[in-house]
Order: C-alpha cells, then sequence, then structure tokens
C-alpha cells in the first residue's frame, strides 16, 4: 500500500499520466466521436474501423480506460497536493531569518559595506517597506538581522495549477457518467419531455425532468433564402409550474441543471394538398413526416412526405434545362420562385422515386411553368419537367389538351377540322389519316412517333425536313383540339407530354397548397461536471500565471558594528536580476553613507 501512494504521489507518475490524457483527448479530437460504424469503414477500412472501436477510440471521453486514467490523475495531483501544501504555507510564511552568514555570502548576489553613519536600521527598514517587501527584524550572531521576502504568491501559482488539474479530471468523470447531449425536435403547439442520443448505430432517448412546449418558432431570411436568425418561444412545464423563455441562437436556457440551445429547424408535420392528373384525377391531402395511401393505374401506393420549403431561391440567369434551380448569390441576380415540396412515391415492391413540386409558376425564357422535379434512381440526377400555365397560372390548357388526345372520338374531329381547312381538297384525305395517325403516335410515343410515321429516314436533310412538317402538322391538329388556344402553350404542352413519357413518370402531381407547420431543434445538454472544468481552466491561468509571471525575490541585510553584509536571491535567475542588485545596492549605499563596498 505504501508502494502505491509512494509511486501516485510521484512527480513522475504525475507527469506521464497527464501525457497519455493528453494524447487521449487530441486522438478524440481528431478522430470523430460517436459516428455509426459504417462511417469508420467507410473512410479508414475493415481492419482500423475494428481497432478503433475495441479500442474505445470512437468513443474517447465515455471509455472504461479513460475514466480510469482521469481517476488516477486526480488522485496522483491531489496527493501531491496533500503532501506538498503544508511546507509550502511554511515556506511562504518564513523569512529565513537565521540563514548563516556563509551561505549568504556564497549566494551570487551578495556584497558588504563599511558604514559610516550607525544606527541606520530603522532608515534601512522604512527603504525595504516602499520597495514592497515585508521584513522580519532579529539578533543574528551578535548583530542584526533583517530578513525580506516579495512575490510569495508564486507557490500559490503551484497550488492553484494542481488544484485546477484535479477540478478538470473530477469534472471530466462527472460528465462522462452523469450528462448527456440529446437532441429535441418540438412542432408547434406540441410539448417533449424526451429527447434522442445518437450512439454509433443506436438510438436512445433521454427523460428530462420537465417538460417543453413550443408556443411559436420564428425564422428571418436573408435575400438569397439562407435562413438569417430563428428563435423559439418555449414553455417550461414542471408539475405545476409553467415557466415562459425564448431561445436564441447563441442564447440558451438553464433550468434544473439542463441548459436549452437553439440548435436548428425542421418542419413539424405541415400539410400539403397535391393533384394528380391523369385519367383518374385526385385531391390527395398529407402531412409532412407521414405516408398517405392512394390507388395509382388501380394499383396501391403510398406517397411519403419528406420536406416543405416555403422560400427557394435561385440564380436568375441559369439554364432552364439543367442549372435554374442552383442556388444564386445574394443580389439583384436571384429570385424568389415560392414554396415546393419533397415526396417519394412508393408502389407495392417497396421501389421509390423521389419528386420535387413547386407550387408557384417559375419564368424561363419569358414564359411561365409549372416544375416538376423527379429522380428514379437515388444515383440519377434530378430531371425537371416544365407543364406550361394559362394567363391566369392554371394548366387548364395542358389537361384539356392531355385528356383529348387520349379521346380517338376527339382526335377524328380534330383531324378532320384540319382536313377541311386543307389549301388543296385533294390534300384532305391525306391529311386527315396522317394528322389522325400523328396524334395518336404522339399520345403513346411522343415525338419518337414522328420519326416511326416518316417515310424518309435516317438522319439526311430530306428526313429532318419531313420531321418538321410533321412537327407543324401535329401542332396544328393539336391545337384544333381546343377552341382559341394559344400557339405557344400547345407547343410546350406537347414538349412535356414528350418530357414524361421519356422521364418515364408513372403519374403527374401539382402542388396545390400548403399550412405550414415549424418544428424548432433543439438540444438539450445535463453537463453537472462543466462547471468544475470551466472553474478548474480559469485557476489554471491563473496558476501559470502565477508561476511564471510573479518571481520570489528574498532580501537579507545584516549589521554589525561598522559591517553591514547585502545578500539577495530569486526563484528564477531572470536577466534583470543583476540589475536589480544594483538598484538596491546603491540605495542602500546611499542611505548608510558607505563609500566603499566589497563583492
Amino acid at each position: 500500500m505504501n508502494a502505491l501512494l509512494k509511486l501516485l504521489r510521484s512527480m513522475r507518475f504525475a507527469i506521464a499520466i497527464l501525457t497519455v490524457v493528453g494524447v487521449a483527448a487530441s486522438i478524440g479530437s481528431i478522430l470523430q466521436q460517436n459516428q455509426p460504424a459504417v462511417t469508420y469503414v467507410s473512410r479508414y477500412g475493415e481492419f482500423w474501423a475494428g481497432f478503433f472501436t475495441l479500442c474505445g477510440l470512437t468513443d474517447v471521453y465515455h471509455a472504461w480506460w479513460f475514466f480510469t486514467l482521469l481517476a488516477f490523475m486526480a488522485s496522483s495531483t491531489a496527493l501531491c497536493l496533500w503532501q506538498n501544501i503544508p511546507s509550502m504555507l511554511r515556506d511562504m510564511r518564513s523569512y529565513r531569518e537565521n540563514k548563516s552568514l556563509a551561505s549568504l555570502r556564497q549566494l551570487e548576489y551578495h556584497v558588504e559595506f563599511d558604514v559610516q553613519q550607525p544606527g541606520a536600521q530603522a532608515s534601512l527598514a522604512a527603504y525595504l517597506k516602499s520597495q514592497g517587501y515585508r521584513y522580519k527584524q532579529a539578533a543574528v550572531a551578535g548583530g542584526t538581522m533583517l530578513a525580506a521576502r516579495m512575490g510569495g504568491a508564486r507557490r500559490f501559482g503551484y497550488m492553484l495549477v494542481h488544484g485546477a488539474i484535479v477540478l478538470i479530471a473530477v469534472g471530466g468523470l462527472l460528465d462522462g457518467s452523469i450528462s448527456y447531449r440529446a437532441s429535441m425536435s418540438i412542432p408547434e403547439g406540441s410539448t417533449s419531455s424526451t429527447g434522442v442520443i445518437q450512439d454509433g448505430d443506436s438510438i436512445r432517448q433521454q427523460q428530462l425532468p420537465f417538460a417543453v412546449k413550443l408556443k411559436e418558432f420564428r425564422i428571418e431570411h436573408y435575400a438569397n433564402g439562407q435562413p438569417k436568425d430563428f428563435s423559439s418561444d418555449i414553455e417550461i412545464i414542471d408539475g405545476d409550474k409553467v415557466l415562459p423563455a425564448t431561445l436564441q441562437v447563441n442564447h440558451p436556457y438553464t433550468y434544473r441543471g439542463v441548459t436549452l440551445f437553439q440548435s436548428g429547424f425542421a418542419d413539424g408535420g405541415s400539410k400539403v394538398v397535391l393533384n394528380m392528373l391523369g385519367a383518374a384525377p385526385q385531391v390527395i391531402n398529407g402531412t409532412v413526416g407521414e405516408a398517405t395511401p392512394l390507388l395509382l393505374n388501380g394499383q396501391p401506393a403510398t406517397l411519403e412526405f419528406s420536406d416543405l420549403r416555403a422560400i427557394n431561391v435561385f440564380d436568375r440567369d441559369a439554364l432552364p434545362s439543367k442549372k435554374w434551380h442552383t442556388r444564386g448569390k445574394l443580389g439583384e441576380r436571384t429570385r424568389e420562385v415560392g414554396p415546393s415540396v419533397s415526396f417519394s412515391l412508393r408502389d407495392q415492391q417497396g421501389q421509390a422515386d423521389a419528386w420535387l413540386l413547386y407550387q408557384k409558376p417559375v419564368d424561363i425564357n419569358g414564359a411561365s411553368y409549372r416544375l416538376i422535379g423527379h429522380r428514379a434512381a437515388q444515383a440519377e440526377e434530378m430531371g425537371y419537367l416544365r407543364i406550361p400555365v394559362d394567363a391566369d397560372g392554371s394548366i387548364n390548357t395542358y389537361t384539356r389538351l392531355m385528356s383529348a388526345l387520349a379521346d380517338p372520338q376527339q382526335r377524328a374531329r380534330a383531324a378532320k377540322v384540319v382536313a377541311a381547312k386543307a389549301a388543296d381538297p385533294r390534300l384532305a384525305v391525306t391529311l386527315e389519316a396522317t394528322s389522325a395517325a400523328l396524334m395518336e403516335g404522339f399520345h403513346s410515343q411522343g415525338y419518337r412517333a414522328l420519326l416511326a410515321l416518316s417515310p424518309v429516314r435516317g438522319s439526311s436533310d430530306e428526313a429532318l425536313k419531313v420531321a418538321r412538317l410533321y412537327q407543324q402538322l401535329l401542332e396544328r391538329a393539336a391545337a384544333m383540339l381546343l377552341d382559341d388556344a394559344d400557339p405557344r402553350i400547345v407547343h410546350d404542352a406537347l414538349a412535356a407530354h414528350d418530357d414524361a413519357l421519356i422521364m418515364q413518370l408513372p403519374a403527374l402531381f401539382t402542388f396545390e397548397s400548403y399550412t405550414q407547420v415549424n418544428a424548432t431543434g433543439l438540444q438539450a445538454t445535463h453537463a453537472p461536471g462543466a462547471a468544475m472544468v470551466y472553474l478548474g481552466s480559469a485557476l489554471l491561468a491563473l496558476g501559470v500565471i502565477a508561476m511564471y509571471f510573479v518571481r520570489e525575490r528574498r532580501l537579507w541585510l545584516y549589521a554589525n558594528g561598522n559591517k553591514l553584509l547585502l545578500a539577495f536571491s530569486a526563484n528564477r535567475n531572470a536577466p534583470a536580476l543583476g540589475a536589480e542588485f544594483d538598484l538596491h545596492t546603491d540605495a542602500i549605499a546611499q542611505l548608510v553613507c558607505a563609500p566603499t563596498m566589497t563583492r
């Protein structure tokens, strides 16, 4: 037992433990902590990921060996303090007035005077006091000794540094054992008393000693759509006690040892309304974060709503075909295009594709379109379908045209109208048959049907000329399906139908309306050892300042008859120590009127 205590009290053991703790803490800072196992495998490979996990390096601050190191460090440092403080306090109070004359003469800085003014002890004592020294007078070897000291607070620096290490270690042990940092997501009007803690691949719930109710969530945006500031008006419910509070970024709120931080925001279950277009149109009411069942071509499917964004700001000069949705910089080149909703359409087999719908029409090259984003597989980029809108903002022309194209009778009537308007009656029959065939083929195959119906194959100039003629005839026939249709809208509607066929969309949806419900993202932190760590850090800084910037100095004046011995020492032989000794020597020589001195 004595050997163990001796080991724990030794300075070498304390330094070794402190070094190992520092290395472990550095590893915890470099290696990202508490990540899923797949993250470590993808970054470092299976071998190193397994090694890190086995050694507890993926959660250093909660590893048993790290707790053991902290316990040894706290114990060793506390024993060092217990062992050395009594002697330090005695040395701080001691003036060393009984120091022998021989030892004083062996000091590097000493000098002896021939005193011409006897009885100068009073003036010497006044000088020491004026220089900030505390002194003690004693009779030594038939003479009078004035022993003075200054800078004793340096010893407090040692005590503060070692005490700070103990506080930091104990605080780390407390935080590592009973602290937690949980995430909370609370929709407006809802109450929660539990948080979620991510622990590697697992998730666990943390019960709070009170409940939190979100009354209102506020968010401000920059001109480029990025969040500028957000805050939460909450109520702390603790039994019958209700305490209002406001959380802002960098302005947390603490109650019963738990600190609530404003960490983010999310959708809290906003209500959205979609229209599904087609032969069997439906109105779909959904909630963000939930799944909504529907019938798709007679088969059951589900819409899984994932996100609602009330503000979308894009680059005004981006390309409409690919990069129109690229985020722009702050300034006049950006535009706000309104709300969007994201969801996945999942079929019976569990296969899902991603959708992104914008509620408001977007102006592209002087025309307005409803934008529908679709991605069939996760690895693919989002493709966009542009549906032209009418002057009133609706897509009635598009839906009516698609409905008419799907009706053989309406296609036949439109073909007859085209034939009746032929300039040469001999071409009427041919125009009617060709128009009907073009509309039927386009409805099922898009523009590829025009190439299939063309009598000229290949990519020759003649083939391209025939394709352009067929496209013009198709647009003329499609215009006959509707009354007073805008030719541009008809052209864009046909292009949208062709794009929809190429994208193989199982259905078409439009985003009609929404009721936004915000959710605040909070971080609930319980760190009982944090105060000890902060206090320890402050004491550590003060201790280091005291140890390295406060110099302990001692001065002895021994007078015996007409002889005066001055000796001076300090804990560190600083460059300015000799100059300080010379100042004392000159001042004391003037006080005692000493014309000669011996060094």
